[in-house]
């Protein structure tokens, strides 16, 4: 047309056309264009979807550029009809289409009365998470109902390109967009009056379509041959918890969560599959933890994970403040627990005990967000351990006396005979039953557009303690995440920083264990001072509240990922990670805390760590079609590096206790330094192939080296492969598929290793020693080992995954076996060397196997009410399956080959000597005497564990109820040394025997060391009548949740809004009422975590909160 119009404008030649052909014009909708093309406007305006017509198809399209709207176009998709890519673009505009002679298009205005008719149709495309468009979606007006529009459509479906259109009776709507295997979303309707942007639809959780998160990439359910254990955003973000790994507990199968106290900041230590190792409080028992692709080692003064952040400073109350208390629970997308060999393999030595992937929240494209979420609530302790009142606990120390032949007086019995007899204080009540207050505050934004995606969170959370005192934990934390494709999609950039401030107040010490103070121990002496026992051990508990802890903890985590298309399918990428954190520590002992009659000086410990990593990961990926499947390759290699440095110095002599803070103010001090490197490099692959979705291989390998063996023994590898079946996708399987929808047969087989031991174990180490006729002299410290090498752990694996009813019912089962050998731990050496062990290879091989069981179903769902069910068990057998020598070793008094790692050697308990009172026990070996010998082998361990999890939800209101069990043999009755001591009971002893009651099972009161009733005493808290089952069932979570309606909220500005209330650690169900807390652990307690313990620490608190979440 230009050759014959050259001086016309288009406007001007639009207009002939329409004249000369009005009389032979076809009107587009009487007319069916059968020619398709595909299109691809992200973001575009009309003008690109004509130009995209005009290139691809025999059409030209003609219009006035003025009359176009200035509003955004996204649209995809292939083998399209022109006609519908026309109806699509111009949907909801004021403009139609005519086409005309020639294979032309006019584009032109609608009749007054058509665009009057038409202006509340909505429509859109809506997409799968990865941007496939969705074919079947359906899409219903909510809770519409009226008479005038009765013969009105209220619901419609989209297309195979995603495309979908619905007529509306009004703007003010809800439009419900529901598909299996994806998350249900409701949406204004203007959005789709006013936006045409695409709504993108997410994996439903749990459902077969998920993605997981597993080794350098991702996959989904349904295609997975490896055991991947998930939690999501949506079920962390339900839970009032400060550390993300509370989160966790009860709601993965084969993964053990326990919870060392519940001081604010305190560690939260991880099992995955059992205990794996000889030491299992050691670091070789530990997962790894990985954050967006960077691994989180950097704590424990670059020492092998511990999951404690000052074990080379100070320990305040906590026990160890945990690096996870500084990672913000609301940052977090998702966390996947790797734990078979096909998972972990890739991750070489460092994967034996399970890999932790945490994920974080990423942008998304679209309208920029902004969501605040504001909490506040309260912590108590939910359950006390019931102890003898006043008058119980006189009648029984007056008892023991008696019992013993022995007359109370001051200096045995102050309590009997000085203190006053009528005053008492209930000290679990003074100690540790106040309320703790938590405000928790978070700010996020987020937004984009097809190229760059952003994420912006920033959080401030303030916990206080139930102690008594004023005593509290504060942190702030920000994250930042960006990511950015070029408009050809060759190359993208990820880039993630946060940054998290910990602020620790609190006592030097966790008073809890003075829970078991008499009654009547006064606080304070005549005199209004401090009272104080001379030659007794108690500690007053307000001088315990006097001495502080008080730690500054900074970290910074940062990563970037860059990925470029080199050709179609081959994709070179590089992750590089930093991270670094700063702990300042500070522990306070004051003169006025201690005993005056000793004549005490204040003292303080001062403690600086600085910990960095920085890791360099190049990999390439290739994806391409061989055959009727898809095989996929990647090979990379590690380069990683960690430092630590500690200053850690004693100070006392400080002239006022106000200056305990201030190192230079003291008198007297001594400094210590430590400084580590620990170094690992690895070359990786993985290869993996999907035959017709049917048939799946993996295959992984890597050769690890670390720094922390010898020259000779730096390297080892490992791999797995893994393997699986789909077996309904098989053409025979076809006609059965409405009641089995999905069926999967997989298993694995493989090694990983394992290095987590003291760096330079393989050198000669020296230490500073005391001076030697003044001159500095030094000692041997370490003993070298340069003939140490990898822990190895054999992973086996087969499982069955089901689906019934169209997924709606889910099922796996999973068989484990794991062996791990050529064990991390200390071994014997000859008294003459001067060390009684060093740390070896020792020929000891641990086998752990289980049966783990997961189920979930959506029982019902309709538009108004939904209610879904999950839950889990694992039951396992742990056992030392050899050990060549144990008798000549000093682990022949703890192990047994043949029985569990996790034992206990118990007396059998046969009850009381009616005549004497005395506990009496069985003579097993038939002696005469009770000794060592007599004893058996019980398990310390836990059989089986799990947990269960409905969610209901109506209309805008939703309500999860998560409970957690536990079936174990541990500590059932907590003895505070022999009934009648110098320390309160609990009432378990109220049923003693007495000469009254001569038939009890409870021995007599007895106080007095060296008379037979005491010596009974000796094997008692080793027997099973202290051990037993400590079975336990938990109320572990409960959330509510009331979304407001979108009316409200769309007044507001507001895409939604809702309130909640949220519960943690409410109620606890258990055979052992004489522990705070059935599930805590404490370092130096009982191997093997949940196994209980014989002291008592601040158990994990109850925690209620209230709050608001809303979205802009």
């Amino acid at each position: 047309m230009n050759k014959f119009l050259p001086h016309i404008s288009r406007e001007a030649r639009l207009a002939i056309f329409l004249a000369c052909l009005s009389t032979t014009h076809i009107h587009g909708a009487a007319y069916s264009q059968s020619e398709k093309i595909d299109v691809s406007i992200k973001r575009g305006r009309l003008e690109d979807v004509f130009k995209s017509i005009d290139a691809k198809s025999s059409y030209k399209i003609f219009y006035s550029r003025g009359m176009l709207p200035k509003s955004e176009v996204n649209l995809q998709g292939t083998d399209i009809s022109v006609k519908d890519v026309l109806d699509q673009s111009l949907r909801g505009s004021n403009l139609t289409w005519e086409l005309l002679d020639n294979n032309i298009i006019a584009i032109k205005e609608k009749p007054a009365k058509q665009q009057a008719k038409q202006q509340l149709r909505a429509s859109g495309q809506v997409l799968s998470a990865n941007g496939t468009p969705l074919a079947g979606v359906t899409i219903l007006i909510k809770e519409w109902k009226n008479a005038d529009f009765r013969n009105l459509q209220t619901n419609t479906a989209s297309d195979e390109n995603g495309i979908w259109g619905l007529n509306l009776p009004a703007d003010n709507l809800t439009l419900v967009f529901s598909f299996i295997g994806y998350q249900t979303v409701e949406m204004p309707a203007k959005r789709f009056i006013e936006n045409r942007e695409p709504l993108r639809l997410q994996p439903e959780t749990g459902g077969l379509e998920e993605v997981v998160v597993i080794g350098y990439g991702t996959t989904t359910k349904r295609m997975n041959t490896g055991s991947v254990a998930s939690i999501t955003a949506k079920d962390i973000e339900t839970q009032p918890v400060g550390n993300p790994l509370a989160a966790l507990s009860g709601r993965l199968s084969g993964v053990l969560i326990a919870q060392n106290n519940g001081v604010p900041g305190s560690a939260v230590q991880i099992q995955v599959r059992n205990q794996a190792s000889l030491s299992p409080t050691s670091s070789g028992s530990i997962p790894l933890y990985v954050i967006d692709g960077v691994p989180f080692t950097n704590f424990n003064g670059g020492q092998p994970a511990t999951d404690n952040l000052n074990s080379f400073g100070i320990s305040g109350s906590s026990g160890g403040l945990s690096p996870f208390a500084m990672i913000n629970p609301s940052d977090i997308e998702r966390i996947d627990v790797l734990k078979d060999a096909d998972a972990t393999a890739i991750y070489g030595s460092r994967g034996a005990n399970g890999v932790v992937l945490i994920t974080t929240k990423k942008g998304q494209s679209g309208r920029t967000r902004i969501g605040v979420n504001v909490n506040t609530g309260y912590t108590e302790v939910n359950r006390f351990i019931p102890m003898l009142g006043l008058e119980d606990y006189l009648t029984l120390r007056k008892e023991a006396f008696a019992n013993d032949g022995v007359t109370p007086s001051v200096a045995n019995a102050p309590d009997l005979t000085l203190w006053d007899q009528t005053q008492s204080t209930d000290w679990q009540e003074f100690l540790i039953g106040n309320r703790g207050h938590i405000t928790d505050v978070q700010a996020n934004m987020s937004g984009g557009n097809n190229n760059t995606r952003f994420f912006f969170n920033s959080g401030y959370r303030r916990e206080s303690t139930v102690f008594v005192g004023d005593s509290q934990n504060a942190r702030f934390t920000s994250r930042l995440n960006l990511d950015h494709t070029t408009s050809d999609g060759k190359f993208n950039i990820a880039i993630s920083a946060s940054y998290a401030n910990d602020e620790s107040d609190m006592p030097s010490s966790d008073i809890t264990s003075l829970y078991n103070l008499p009654p009547n121990f006064p606080l304070y002496d005549d005199n209004g001072a401090l009272y104080w026992l001379t030659g007794s051990s108690f500690n007053n508990p307000l001088a315990v509240i006097k001495r502080k802890y008080i730690g500054t903890t900074n970290n910074l985590i940062s990563g970037a990922n860059l990925s470029y298309k080199i050709l179609p399918g081959l994709t070179a990428k590089a992750n590089f990670g930093y991270t670094t954190t700063q702990l300042h520590q500070n522990s306070q002992t004051p003169a006025s805390s201690l005993n005056p009659a000793n004549n005490p000086l204040s003292s303080a410990s001062f403690s600086n760590t600085k910990s960095q990593n920085w890791i360099i990961e190049p990999t390439v990926d290739y994806v391409a079609t061989l055959g009727e499947g898809q095989l996929t390759a990647l090979i990379g290699t590690s380069f990683q590096q960690n430092s630590s440095a500690t200053q850690t110095t004693y100070a006392s002599n400080f002239p006022n206790e106000a200056l305990l803070g201030s190192l230079s103010a003291a008198g007297n001090y001594t400094a210590s330094n430590n400084i580590v490197y620990y170094k690992y490099n690895a070359v990786f692959g993985k290869l993996n192939y999907d035959w017709k979705q049917k048939y799946l291989f993996n295959g992984t390998f890597r050769r690890d080296g670390s720094s922390r063996f010898g020259a000779n023994n730096r390297f080892g590898n490992f791999g797995a492969v893994g393997l699986g079946w789909i077996f309904t996708n098989e053409d025979f399987f076809e006609d059965r598929k409405r009641i089995l929808s999905f069926g999967k047969i997989r298993g694995s087989f493989g090694s990983t290793g394992n290095d987590q031991i003291s760096n330079y174990i393989h050198l000669s180490l020296l230490s500073s020693t005391t001076a030697y006729l003044g001159n500095p002299s030094m000692s041997l410290f370490t003993l070298a080992n340069p003939n140490i090498q990898w822990e190895t752990t054999k992973k086996m694996e087969f499982a069955l995954d089901l689906g019934f009813l169209r997924d709606r019912i889910l099922f796996t089962a999973n068989y484990f076996r794991n062996r791990s050998g050529n064990q991390l731990s200390y071994a014997n050496l000859p008294t003459q060397v001067g060390y009684n062990s060093y740390t070896a290879n020792v020929p000891a091989l641990i086998q752990n196997t289980g049966l783990e069981l997961e189920l979930s179903s959506t029982n019902i769902e309709n538009e108004n009410f939904s209610w879904k069910t999950s839950t889990n068990f694992t039951f396992y057998k742990n056992k030392l399956l050899e050990f060549d020598g144990i008798e000549n070793t000093f682990y022949a008094s703890s192990f047994i080959v043949g029985e569990p790692t996790n034992l206990v050697r118990l007396y059998n308990y046969l009850g009381v000597d009616e005549a004497t009172g005395q506990a009496t026990y069985e003579d097993r070996d038939g002696n005469g005497t009770i000794n060592l010998d007599d004893r058996y082998v019980a398990d310390l361990g836990t059989p089986f564990y799990g947990g269960f999890n409905n969610t209901f939800s109506y209309k805008g209101l939703e309500l999860g109820v998560f409970f957690q069990f536990n079936h174990r043999f541990g500590v059932t009755k907590i003895l505070n040394t022999r009934p009648g001591a110098f320390v309160n009971q609990n009432d378990y002893w109220l049923g003693r025997w007495t000469d009254a009651n001569p038939n009890s099972e409870i021995p007599a009161a007895t106080t007095t060391a060296g008379n037979p009733l005491y010596t009974s005493y000796n094997q008692f808290t080793s027997s099973n009548a202290v051990y037993g089952d400590a079975s336990y069932i938990k109320l572990r979570s409960v959330n509510l949740t009331y979304k407001l309606p979108t009316q409200w909220t769309s007044r507001a500005k507001m895409s939604n809004c809702s309130i909640f209330v949220q519960g943690q650690n409410l109620f606890t169900w258990a055979k052992n009422p004489y522990v705070l807390d059935t599930e805590t652990t404490i370092q130096g307690g009982p191997p093997g975590l949940g196994t209980g313990t014989l002291s008592q620490v601040l158990p994990p608190l109850r925690t209620i909160v209230f709050g608001i979440n809303c979205q802009f």
